[in-house]
């Protein structure tokens, strides 16, 4: 073949190959996401800010150039596998396409409330903020995703530690006249964080005789932000109902494995300007002075005429092993002469309490009650009677018990 001819077939072969490669559409696609960082932690006491750099790559698979735009519309935050919230925010960025492989930077910073804090520590699992790049050469998409853990104080799921109820005097037994202002406070020690949830309940005179039929008061939702002690006020206590009447703050969310405290109210009639009579003598039987305490111990008395109700009381004495009783000193820190209105004494704020039918002359305390009293202190106790007026009629004097 001629020289010439030759290289006309050759410049036609380049020629159609060229015409080919130029028919043909560009490609590039987004082929790597890099979050920078991968793993971040947050405080589990409040919202949080993360700064996050996306590193996006594209390779261009035909001729260059390959003009485009690399872009994602939005941020999903998911917990558990579920989206549970968006950031709208877009990121987009453009390219001549004049070289491959090409590498974008994006960076922004996200932020996550305290609620989907609370919601990943109480379904125990991470948040994960994922986003998705796009080319606009090439359909699909690439993925990158960022694994945020709550750490630190609070960080685990709630915990009821303890709760402990009083009234607004840290007693834990009140008698008052019918149509007074009264209220309750419950503190409750928890580690964690999520929503306390309880209802205020009460047990009306009318059915504390029997087996209790409480009824709600009203429904308390309280973020609890990080581990420590929170006080919750109950609402003002019905004090229409005359007799003895119980109110509790009974905890729905999370669960408890232990019996929830229980505390006692008893109404009298409105009072009246009566001259009050010297207290009549309650004699005491049982247990013996500096007896330990335990879920048995029997508390008696000898009945007195006209007592309508008996409110036994407990009070605090120094700590340690019981000890012979210094009559002087049981004075001093306690009078053994109530107040002819409340019937609390002057002195000390009584630790706990429980009030009996005046038809009875004995009480236990319950397992709750008990339980609220530190082991290995020096307990002292005594008897009040209570007439169906609301005046104090009686009182016993002053006993020392132990708790082991």
């Amino acid at each position: 073949m001629r020289p010439r001819a030759t290289r006309l077939i050759l410049a036609r072969t380049a020629a159609a190959a060229a015409l080919m490669l130029s028919a043909l559409p560009a490609a590039a696609a987004v082929d790597t996401v890099q979050p920078s960082p991968s793993k971040a932690q947050v405080a589990a006491t409040g919202a949080s800010s993360i700064a996050v750099t996306w590193r996006v790559g594209r390779s261009i698979v035909s001729m260059l150039p390959s003009p485009g735009t690399i872009g994602s519309q939005r941020a999903e935050l998911l917990i558990n596998g579920s989206v549970v919230a968006t950031i709208g925010r877009r990121l987009e960025q453009t390219t001549e396409g004049e070289q491959t492989p090409e590498t974008f930077l994006f960076r922004e910073t996200v932020s996550i409330p305290q609620s989907l804090v609370y919601r990943a520590i109480k379904q125990e699992s991470p948040i994960v903020i994922r986003r998705s790049f796009e080319d606009s050469v090439e359909t699909g998409s690439e993925d990158g995703e960022v694994l945020v853990v709550p750490a630190g104080p609070g960080s685990a799921e709630l915990s009821i530690q303890r709760i402990s109820l009083s009234f607004f005097d840290d007693s834990r037994t009140q008698v008052l006249p019918k149509n007074s202002d009264l209220r309750a406070v419950a503190e409750v020690n928890t580690t964690g964080v999520s929503l306390l949830t309880g209802v205020w309940e009460v047990a009306s005179g009318s059915s504390t005789a029997g087996a209790p039929v409480f009824r709600p008061l009203t429904l308390v939702r309280q973020g609890i932000a990080a581990s420590g002690r929170t006080v919750v006020t109950s609402p003002r206590l019905p004090t229409a109902t005359e007799g003895t009447n119980l109110v509790r703050f009974r905890i729905t969310n999370p669960e408890t494995d232990f019996r929830q405290p229980v505390l006692q109210y008893y109404v009298t009639p409105p009072s009246a300007t009566v001259a009050v009579d010297p207290l009549r003598e309650i004699l005491l039987s049982g247990p013996r002075p500096g007896e330990a305490l335990t879920e048995d111990t029997r508390f008696a008395w000898t009945a007195l005429a006209g007592a309508a109700t008996y409110h036994l009381e407990l009070f605090a004495a120094p700590a340690g092993p019981a000890e012979p009783v210094d009559t002087q000193a049981v004075r001093s820190e306690i009078p053994l002469d109530p107040s002819p209105e409340t019937g609390q004494t002057d002195g000390q704020v009584p630790l706990a309490g429980v009030f009996v039918q005046g038809s009875e002359n004995e009480a236990r305390l319950a397992d709750f009650t008990l339980a609220q009293l530190p082991g290995d202190r020096r307990y002292l106790w005594k008897v009040s009677a209570i007439d169906a007026k609301g005046a104090v009629i009686g009182s016993s004097s002053v006993r020392e018990i132990y708790k082991p």
